[in-house]
């Protein structure tokens, strides 16, 4: 055999490797992306009746809205490319030409009409009804141009649409089955629903944000607590959104995986009964505030993963007042106040929490205990049950963790204090005032101004406990680069892709 023959054998078997190499490689890369956010099931995938942030995690992959949050709260276009307001009570939106659904269904401004109509249908029953309800109708101008009308001057409408409005089909949502086969607009088509185990997504390759670096298609996986971590270590899971403080430094060691962090806007909210009883007084309020250890609630209860703040607002927030101080740990304080008011103690106060809340509450209930009030765990409740259960037990105040998917102080403040949710035991007409002039303050000065005199009146008279803000710990793949939203919810299609030159290696994925 001569030396050329010879040689451009070993030239066409090397390039047939190389080749096959890379169709290998290829194919590993266009693998879905596996996510784990919760662990078990959405009740449904219709943005009708979905209200939870685990269940909007999947439905922003699927459905757009007209306006979503950048990565830091702020808002941007989306199905709409730009907006101006005609009048106090109205907004224009001008929206996208080249969008369908993923069934072939144009969208257009009678989608959108048709969209808020079913929303503000008490027939549908909304669960998000109260965060929307300040809009009245739509209107359709022309194909591409609708107006949104409200029934008060609302400064927050655009937040309100970014965080619970998503544009669906008017004829396919419609029908029995669209909470089990969504359709939309959105990055992502749904795929199957194998359920108790995983929902499949794959791209949508026609959506309007243009990425060529992003995964061909999603799985959100359903897996018990206890699994989670073995699953991200070993490679099968790409993004696990609660990674517990005991498991970051087995995540950033491992060579597969690393921990990201964000301060989110996610904070404790409780709501105070000051209609009666001892937190009439504001001096009970404020020596709670005074009896808190936040450094010690954050090292216990979130590990060290949390910040001090001032009060129900956190950076970043619009309407948040970053002159405010946070309430020093001062027990000697905290009992002269309790003297001042001239009551017995100890203190008896009856609390009713949330489970994920449960941990807060008994931590700060043994702080408490050491200045003369004592907290009785009179209940806890769950999602479904909060608003029966408030509506029904004598009780003095509720605590649970509770994100601000708006990114403006109003949201936590009207759901916790204003008189009319059906979450708050506060009944204070001087607050809900002035909460009302905030939300109707159109200019973007005065609205910022007022905001944060709210904010200072929430401080002054101690209407809620102030603790931490909750910097949220992602695990995440070292293939993936994953910017958290600081709203919490996973912006998925927009904010990570998959790194170029990092797939994963053969037989990594295995079963789940």
């Amino acid at each position: 055999m001569n030396y050329t023959s010879a040689h451009k054998r070993k030239m066409r078997l090397g390039l047939a490797l190389g080749l096959l190499l890379n169709i290998c490689c290829g194919l590993r890369a266009q693998q879905p992306l596996v996510v784990c956010d919760d662990v078990t099931d959405p009740p449904t995938l219709n943005p009708l009746q979905v209200f939870s942030d685990k269940g909007h995690s999947i439905i922003q992959q699927i459905f757009d809205g007209l306006v979503q949050f950048d990565p830091d709260g702020r808002i941007e276009p989306a199905l709409a490319i730009s907006w101006k307001q005609i009048n106090p009570l109205t907004m224009r939106f001008y929206l996208r030409t080249d969008v369908r659904f993923h069934n072939g269904e144009p969208f257009n401004a009678e989608a959108v009409r048709f969209t808020l109509g079913r929303l503000l249908d008490p027939a549908v029953q909304y669960p998000g009804y109260g965060l929307i309800n300040t809009i009245d109708y739509a209107v359709v101008i022309d194909t591409w141009t609708v107006d949104i009308v409200t029934h008060m001057p609302d400064s927050l409408l655009l937040r309100r649409l970014a965080g619970y409005v998503f544009i669906i089909p008017p004829k396919a949502s419609l029908q029995s089955d669209f909470g089990s086969h969504p359709i939309g607009t959105g990055p992502y088509r749904f795929e199957s629903w194998t359920k108790g185990e995983y929902i499949s997504l794959s791209r949508n390759l026609d959506h309007w944000l243009k990425r060529a670096d992003a995964p061909v298609g999603l799985e959100f996986r359903f897996i018990p607590t206890e699994r989670q971590l073995d699953l991200l270590l070993n490679g099968k899971l790409d993004i696990l959104t609660d990674l517990p403080g005991t498991a970051t430094l087995k995540v950033t060691v491992n060579p597969k995986t690393q921990v990201v962090k964000k301060a989110t806007f996610y904070t404790m909210l409780a709501t105070f009964n000051i209609s009666r009883g001892p937190l009439k007084i504001l001096q009970v309020r404020q020596a709670m505030n005074y009896a808190i250890n936040k450094d010690e609630l954050i090292r216990y209860d979130l590990l060290g993963n949390g910040l001090i703040i001032a009060s129900l607002s956190m950076p970043g927030e619009v309407g948040h007042d970053p002159m405010l101080r946070p309430y020093a740990y001062d027990p000697q304080k905290a009992r002269s106040l309790l003297k001042e008011t001239g009551l017995p103690l100890p203190i008896r106060l009856k609390v009713l929490t949330k489970a994920q809340g449960e941990r807060t509450a008994r931590i700060i209930a043994k702080q408490l205990q050491a200045v003369g009030i004592e907290w009785e765990i009179y209940g806890v409740t769950t999602d479904a049950n909060v608003i029966r259960d408030l509506a029904s037990r004598d009780i003095d105040l509720s605590l649970a963790s509770v994100p601000d998917v708006m990114g403006h102080i109003a949201f936590l403040q009207s759901i916790g204090l204003y008189s009319r949710s059906p979450f708050s035991l506060q009944k204070n007409s001087d607050y809900d005032r002035r909460l009302e002039g905030v939300i109707m303050e159109l200019d973007p000065g005065k609205h910022e101004k007022a905001a944060q005199e709210l904010d200072r009146y929430v401080y002054d008279q101690a209407l809620s406990l102030f603790t931490y803000q909750r910097i949220r710990t992602y695990g995440v793949s070292r293939r993936i680069k994953f910017i958290p939203n600081v709203t919490g919810r996973l912006y998925l299609y927009q904010n990570q892709s998959v790194m170029e030159g990092s797939p994963p290696k053969a037989g990594e994925r295995g079963g789940l």
